[in-house]
């Protein structure tokens, strides 16, 4: 490794001595002719259009194009210190000061974002007080979560808990012990399902499937534009019924009952995840794979593979990763454009956490070939993966490049595709501001990422989604250390003025 390259470890994309030293490349730097120095990177070092814009940042892939096409042009001065800090280029050849990275900068290493494991265990690094692992005390524990303000070590941090246990006295115990992780959950009330549904007949079957089809698209919408709380009841109420009818339903009525059923199996998985209770979300997956094997649905079983793999990025595992998107890949049959482009962009995820960053972007890039309309409704009705549009496929680069410890490029990536995201995708876009405010505090915007964790708060609030709250206060706890900044200050302030969730 030549010197320019051991001072630019960390960096993505660092152009080798041959290219930067051959007769093409220095005759292009010296006329400025970035659609010459562009088409040099992409043809001799094999990068992306999309690895090429995230290492120059605030560039798309499609502008990348236009560049080595010629249909754009570089000018400014700013693009042009861009381009030569992405690709490694010295400023002289360029006509440039001498850039920060012929120091020697380093890469960031962020805290790694929580992670929502099996409840039964014990999590050391984390602070989920919340009940996580009965079904139906769910709908109570959104409403049972306070953020509480408190100071570890001298830093300020935001700590969820839950009232009981504050009422009782068991955080007080647990903080003096420093031990935010093991707070006993509270045991929480709920109301049963009735204990049996009236028997149908074949006529009032055929009807009540109807409704459920049409019912499940409806709550899909409802839970993308208002989150787990508003959806995982009517999610229990339609499952109970559908279990009730599966008892005595016969033939083709029954295969359609148990495609229907592994739907809202699948449903509930997702609103359990997206309520921080993985084993939950693990069970229900499980039953909606047996469910869709009964019932020969293929398509289902495929999904259900995808969910698994996602599933496991939670657990960081980036080995099931890759390997479960790749199972999802192969039945090509029962495979849609958008199915495909999720579980492209899923394989991605596995390679971010294995530090592969150039196979990580390689799959990015083809998950666009497949990506879904961003015209989409948010209630499925044109298939599984219909989420899974440019924007938000764009989302996932930019997670992927705050896996890969690179907040830098995460942060315009974000910018971007936040505002391409569909409005029907309201959760999702909370998530991402969640992430982006992490970005923001890693390359020390603190006012910015402030205000990000402000609005993904509010989100995740209205929503009832916990894992949204989770990676708020992930990040929130990230700016512990700069509570000083106004911004910063101002936040923690409105946290401890408005602690419920």
């Amino acid at each position: 490794m030549d010197d320019r390259e051991t001072r630019r470890i960390g960096y993505s994309l660092t152009i080798p001595d041959t290219l930067l030293q051959s007769d093409a490349m220095r005759g292009a730097c010296a006329t400025r002719d970035f659609q010459e120095v562009f088409r040099l990177v992409n043809r001799r070092t094999g990068s992306s259009y999309a690895v090429m814009a995230a290492a120059v940042g605030k560039m798309t892939s499609s502008r990348v194009s236009d560049v080595i096409r010629g249909v754009r042009r570089i000018r400014g001065q700013e693009v042009i210190e861009r381009v030569a800090d992405g690709f490694g280029i010295p400023g002289e050849m360029l006509g440039l000061p001498q850039r920060p990275w012929e120091g020697s900068p380093e890469k960031v290493h962020l805290p790694q974002p929580p992670t929502y494991a099996d409840p039964s265990r014990e999590a050391a690094d984390t602070a989920y007080l919340l009940p996580q692992s009965d079904e139906q005390a769910l709908t109570a524990a959104h409403s049972d979560v306070l953020l509480v303000s408190v100071w570890i070590e001298g830093r300020k941090q935001i700590v969820p808990i839950s009232r009981r246990s504050m009422v009782t006295g068991a955080i007080g115990a647990a903080l003096q012990a420093g031990d935010l992780a093991r707070i006993p959950a509270p045991a929480t009330e709920f109301n049963p399902m009735p204990a049996s549904f009236p028997k149908l007949d074949p006529t009032r079957i055929e009807a009540a499937i109807e409704h459920l089809r049409d019912m499940w698209h409806s709550l899909v919408r409802a839970d993308n534009l208002f989150g787990p709380r508003h959806a995982l009841t009517a999610v229990r109420q339609q499952l109970f019924i559908l279990e009730s009818l599966l008892a005595y339903a016969r033939g083709a009525q029954r295969s359609e009952l148990l495609r229907l059923a592994a739907q809202y199996a699948e449903s509930a998985a997702w609103l359990h995840e997206d309520s921080a209770d993985m084993s939950n979300a693990t069970k229900w997956t499980s039953q909606a794979m047996e469910w869709a094997t009964e019932a020969g649905d293929q398509s289902m079983v495929t999904w259900t593979l995808f969910r698994r793999s996602q599933q496991a990025t939670t657990k960081r595992n980036a080995a099931q990763v890759i390997s479960l998107a790749q199972a999802a890949q192969r039945n090509s049959s029962t495979l849609t454009r958008p199915m495909r482009a999720a579980a492209i962009q899923q394989e991605a995820h596995g390679y971010a956490l294995d530090a592969d960053e150039v196979s990580c972007h390689t799959r990015l890039d083809d998950a666009h070939d497949f990506a879904a309309s961003p015209d989409t409704k948010g209630d499925a009705r044109s298939g599984h993966g219909d989420f899974c549009t440019a924007s938000y496929i764009e989302i996932q680069r930019a997670n992927c490049w705050l896996t890969l410890g690179r907040p830098d490029l995460a942060v315009p990536l974000f910018e971007t595709a936040l505002d391409e995201l569909p409005n029907s995708y309201q959760r999702d876009r909370g998530l991402a501001q969640a992430r982006l405010a992490l970005a923001y505090a890693g390359i020390r915007e603190y006012d910015s990422a402030a205000a990000q964790a402000t609005s993904a708060l509010s989100i995740a609030r209205s929503s009832g989604s916990l894992r949204t709250m989770h990676e708020t206060v992930f990040a929130v706890n990230a700016l512990g250390e700069v509570h000083t900044s106004q911004a910063v200050s101002q936040l923690f302030d409105a946290i401890k003025e408005e602690r419920g969730f």
